[in-house]
């Protein structure tokens, strides 16, 4: 895709699921990527493969504490260091807590912190450098969590709605300077984390799960994502195709919101 060869991009929570997924399509259309994670085996392997993919260095994992703004301040600064500017952001890194108004203070603060302040902070951060660019593009991981009513996800969806509107202000604000800012929102994507939970609280593999009316079911497409899918999604957000994209929520759903 045009606009992504050449460029540094920052993936947080880069070293698995959607995030892992961003860093090899990034690497593969021939640009840097920072990988911004808090789990350092999992994120020291994913630069080393996405090196190879890449067939160059192309990657750097920096260890990275969204909800701690010392943290991104210096995660930022050693990716201006390490590749000479910074151009793109993509906000992956999240937690999932998933309950209801029986949701401690704690949990509350927690996923909060992490899902709402970690990106706030990150692109609080990024965008200086890019604003030294004069471009910069920024891309969101919300879900379709944050535009419907789950049970017993309280907790996770209020922090996917901040998100949604959050994105809808960042990209006002950053307009003047040449930053787009939009939101991927993916449906339900079979990542390793899904696959342990469906196999371990529901007893299903994938087939089961996208033969599952509430769960395959809910999507017009009668399944769940590959986090490449998602990851397509974000390279067209970041990308000079989508150079008159900005402040959008973009459904990568297979039609699950629009049922």
């Amino acid at each position: 895709m045009r606009g992504l060869a050449g460029k540094t991009v920052i993936v947080t929570g880069g070293a698995q699921g959607i995030g892992r997924a961003v860093v090899d399509r990034v690497v593969h259309e021939g640009g840097n990527v920072v990988i911004a994670d808090c789990h350092a085996e999992f994120g020291k392997s994913a630069a080393q493969e996405a090196d190879e993919i890449a067939g160059r260095p192309a990657a750097l994992f920096v260890h990275t504490d969204v909800s701690d703004e010392e943290s991104v301040r210096s995660m930022t600064e050693k990716t201006v260091e390490h590749f000479g500017g910074l151009d793109q952001l993509v906000n992956c890194a999240a937690v999932f807590i998933m309950r209801g108004l029986e949701a401690t203070v704690e949990e509350w603060r927690r996923i909060m912190d992490v899902n709402i302040m970690g990106q706030a902070l990150c692109v609080k951060h990024a965008a200086p450098h890019m604003r030294a660019r004069g471009a910069g593009s920024v891309v969101n991981i919300a879900s379709i969590s944050g535009h419907i009513a789950q049970p017993g996800y309280l907790t996770y969806n209020a922090t996917k709605a901040a998100v949604a509107n959050m994105t809808r202000c960042m990209a006002m604000d950053l307009a003047p300077d040449g930053i787009r800012v939009n939101a991927v929102n993916p449906g339900t994507v079979w990542n390793k984390n899904n696959e342990r939970f469906h196999r371990e609280q529901l007893g299903m593999d994938r087939a089961e799960a996208d033969a599952d009316p509430e769960i395959g079911g809910r999507h017009m497409l009668g399944r769940t994502a590959d986090p490449e899918e998602i990851a397509s999604a974000v390279a067209f957000l970041l990308s000079d195709e989508a150079s008159y994209i900005t402040g959008e929520n973009l459904m990568v759903d297979a039609g699950y919101t629009a049922m």
